[in-house]
């Protein structure tokens, strides 16, 4: 039970909870609310409510919460103390409504699927464009042109790819933290059931979107490179061109190569 001792929390109830909301333990909490005398409409947890201006007069009283869930307003703040068990069940219940502001969005437009397609045309063949072949001098000046045009579009690409990748996080991260909820309060695994079901097939379009603009090669050589053991330098005759610096220069090159694999 809570102490009703301590700092207080000004918390909108109203907003977080809804009547569909399983509530557990807490349901039993008291709460203070405020009302008109008529005893109809809403429950605020303030006096000072705009919604209550118009009424004759004020009551106070403390009523369960399961009760008073259904008629919370949703612009008000309670005054609760820090070790009541409403404050974390709140934040539990943050977590699993948060997936909905990734739900139901509209399909993407036109020039965004374009987008989408010429960056995976270009990914392709790799994250830069390719060496074009030596020409003449005639020539010279219109490849120069398109030049710029050719790395804007590549640059556009691994942008893209790398929002794909951001965005893709970001999902995981919310589910992660409605699964932590879950665990806490295993009471609103059926309400959060829904939630979670199709946050997680948002999330499989996203892995599918990221997948078209990435080269499996160079993931499967990202992953392999981060067990490979650091090679021993062998003193063959092959390397006497890189005279006295030899093992540093052969050591340098594969810290930057294993660093680069990793992170492409």
């Amino acid at each position: 039970m809570p102490s009703n001792t301590g700092e207080l929390r000004h918390v909108m109830l109203g907003s977080i909870f809804k009547p569909e909301v399983p509530l557990g333990s807490a349901r039993d909490t008291p709460i203070t609310c405020h009302a008109s005398a008529t005893g109809k409409g809403k429950l605020h947890g303030s006096p000072e409510c705009r919604a209550l201006r118009s009424a004759a007069s004020v009551n106070q009283f403390d009523i369960p919460f399961d009760e008073a869930v259904e008629r919370l307003c949703t612009n008000c703040r309670w005054a609760l103390f820090t070790d009541s068990p409403i404050l974390p069940l709140g934040a539990a219940v943050n977590d699993v409504d948060s997936l909905t502001i990734w739900l139901d969005r509209g399909p993407e437009d036109e020039d965004d699927i374009k987008s989408e397609r010429d960056a995976a045309i270009a990914l392709s063949t790799g994250d830069y464009p390719p060496h074009a072949n030596d020409v003449g001098d005639a020539a010279e000046e219109d490849d120069e042109a398109g030049h710029d045009e050719e790395w804007e579009r590549y640059d556009r690409a691994r942008d893209l790819r790398y929002g794909r990748l951001s965005h893709w996080r970001r999902l995981h991260s919310y589910l992660i933290r409605s699964n932590q909820a879950v665990a806490d309060y295993p009471f609103l695994a059926l309400w959060a059931e829904g939630l979670q079901s199709r946050l997680a097939a948002v999330l499989d379009a996203e892995r599918r979107a990221f997948a078209d603009l990435v080269q499996p090669a160079r993931l499967l050589e990202a992953a392999a490179v981060r067990v490979l053991p650091t090679p021993r330098f062998s003193s063959d005759p092959g390397f006497a061109g890189l005279g006295a610096e030899a093992e540093k220069t052969f050591r340098r090159a594969w810290y930057e190569w294993s660093r680069r694999a990793t992170w492409s």
